[in-house]
């Protein structure tokens, strides 16, 4: 009888411990898998092998391959240093999402015409990331020779990366969203960032307010390019040294806004570009805007070093035309090549509390049937001195100014 008795103990034992002992994983139910590129393993062979849930590739090694990421949840994820996916065919592009929750992480993306394309109304954050492409880079390729690319309803964030040396633009939002901080986007051929057909990019900020400043520099074109009725809030960045290229189509400026809008809440640094520092053209901008709660202070220096870089494109620090509006508030604008601000076709400037002084020819220059607004108390007086030849000038007599300024800048305007 006791012999008998413990047969059904073992075997509540047994199930007891069963309930309790992990079950080993199947291969098929992995989330994270490691591939060794130098060991003639792809990621393709990962994205297709590993199919259902959240899936993390950590590579080793360069794989040289054209990758398409067409699931969502996908991490791809450097396993140590110099980790790298290097197209074989500059025809196709490097690396291609097209799902949502996409992150890339600590990677090198080279090659191909493109070397991260993100689109299709996905979502992707790239960190730490190198992007280089190897298209053409032509006038008449718009699309080719970017190192980053999001479009057609794509969103997204880029932070801590390089997209430098590109045939066409650093980075490239057409119809997209995109948070772009801590990265540097330093001599591309073209523009540093281009924020093109109806895009946001909020650059130097995140989503949470918090500042990611952006080194944008040595750039051909543009350090920063705005158009097609798109929007660009830009904070905190270095722009410096754009416009290398004599020959750009597209201008040689530190920030463009054409047919566009921008705001610029503060502490971007402006300087040295070869034309100048904010252009303006059938646009709006706020330079300097308290509203983010972020320090509103900007510095538009040194610019225009080439002179005049267009027929449409005099020498000065800010240029508005076109029928362009610009709020001026809490900025200093000084030592820049021609016009400190040139405000021209029927554009319309409104100062508050800036500095404009030591420009090489006048401070402030009104034409074309423009008006300059100067805000008094409450706010501290503009100071609009020092400069070369005229502090406040107007073209014509269908240009002038109203309000007050410290002192008593040197004018031939008429005022109202």
């Amino acid at each position: 009888m006791r012999h008998r008795s413990l047969v059904p103990s073992l075997l509540a034992m047994l199930f007891a411990l069963a309930t309790v002992l992990p079950i080993p994983a199947r291969a098929d139910d992995s989330s994270k898998v490691t591939i060794r590129c130098d060991k003639n393993k792809t990621i393709t062979d990962a994205l297709a092998q590993h199919q259902g849930g959240p899936l993390t590739v950590e590579i080793t090694g360069t794989c040289f391959e054209n990758v398409t990421v067409s699931r969502s949840d996908v991490t791809l994820k450097a396993s140590a240093p110099g980790a790298a996916i290097q197209s074989p065919d500059r025809k196709n592009d490097t690396l291609t999402v097209t799902a949502d929750r996409f992150v890339l992480e600590g990677l090198m993306v080279t090659g191909g015409r493109n070397a991260i394309v993100v689109t299709g109304a996905s979502q992707a954050q790239l960190n730490n990331c190198t992007a280089l492409a190897n298209g053409s880079g032509t006038p008449g390729a718009i699309l080719d020779g970017i190192g980053i690319f999001f479009s057609q309803g794509a969103s997204g964030s880029v932070d801590s990366c390089t997209s430098s040396r590109n045939p066409a633009d650093g980075i490239f939002l057409d119809g997209a969203i995109v948070t772009i901080t801590n990265s540097r986007f330093e001599k591309n051929a073209r523009n540093g960032v281009f924020v093109f057909g109806a895009s946001t990019g909020r650059i130097g900020f995140s989503n949470a307010f918090v500042p990611g400043a952006n080194i944008i520099s040595g750039n051909g074109a543009n350090g920063i390019h705005v158009t097609q009725n798109s929007l660009a809030l830009i904070f905190g960045n270095t722009i410096t040294g754009n416009g290398t290229n004599s020959a750009s189509p597209v201008g040689r400026n530190g920030i463009i806004v054409f047919n566009a809008r921008a705001d610029l809440p503060g502490m971007n640094t402006i300087s040295g570009n070869s034309g100048p520092g904010i252009l303006l053209s059938g646009s709006t901008a706020y330079i300097g805007d308290p509203g983010f709660g972020l320090p509103s202070a900007n510095t538009i220096s040194g610019n225009s070093t080439a002179g005049q870089t267009g027929p449409m494109t005099p020498a000065s620090g800010i240029g508005l035309g076109a029928a362009s509006t610009a709020v001026l508030r809490n900025a200093t604008v000084q030592s820049n090549n021609g016009a400190g601000i040139l405000v021209l076709g029927r554009s319309t400037l409104q100062v508050i509390s800036s500095t404009v002084t030591g420009n090489s020819v006048n401070g402030i220059e009104l034409g074309q049937d423009s008006l300059a607004i100067f805000q008094g108390p409450p706010f501290s007086l503009s100071n609009i001195s020092g400069n070369a030849v005229t502090d406040l000038k107007c073209r014509d007599t269908q240009s002038t100014f109203t309000g007050p300024v410290l002192d008593s800048p040197t004018t031939n305007c008429t005022g109202f």
